[in-house]
């Protein structure tokens, strides 16, 4: 008779779900490279101001523990460049891996590639599309698949938390939770 050993042993077909976990190195190098890299990449700030919440995002980068990274805050704190330029930067120095975002207003369908991430900038700007008559929301989608598929959700975005329960159902909302919140305070970069 076959025990459930055996079938974790030998059934191919049935993967356990794991998320990867990134441990991109000690605090302090994370650190540094963080506030380079928003330098170099965001040349639109004068002066570089290391906001309290930043601590949190490089506690991320230091040790995922598997989840995603969902920022949320005001507009022109920053999130954009850290989701699109800081946090590829250093991924691509300490894994050579290449994390590439997609406006949530032209996300389609989800590129079911090898990518261990789904990354969306701007959450809460994208409008619902009809195909042939279906409505297609490529948010929900995108955040279903990669809970389906245990990809790393990076999600940046202007809602607060109440307009978030008011645009997306519970089983959105539900998968959105495997994800570290940070939310980031202060006044626009852009003033």
């Amino acid at each position: 008779m076959r025990t459930i050993e055996d079938t974790f042993k030998n059934a191919d077909f049935l993967q356990p779900k794991v998320y990867n976990r990134y441990k991109l190195g000690a605090r302090e190098e994370i650190k540094e490279m963080f506030i380079k890299s928003f330098e170099y990449y965001d040349r639109t700030v004068d002066k570089y101001e290391h906001l309290p919440s930043y601590d949190e995002i490089i506690d991320w980068m230091v040790d995922t523990k598997g989840r995603g990274l969902m920022l949320m805050g005001e507009c022109g704190l920053g999130k954009s460049t850290i989701l699109n330029f800081v946090i590829p930067a250093i991924f691509r120095t300490k894994t050579n891996k290449i994390l590439r975002s997609v406006p949530a207003k032209e996300l389609g369908a989800v590129d079911r590639n090898k990518a261990p991430f789904i990354i969306i900038d701007d959450l809460g700007t994208e409008s619902i599309k009809n195909d042939y008559g279906t409505k297609i929301d490529a948010v929900a989608d995108a955040i279903s698949y990669a809970e389906d598929s245990s990809k790393t959700l990076l999600i940046t975005t202007n809602l607060t938390p109440k307009a978030l329960k008011e645009r997306y159902d519970e089983r959105t909302l539900d998968r959105l939770r495997k994800c570290k919140v940070v939310i980031i305070k202060g006044i626009s970069f852009r003033n």
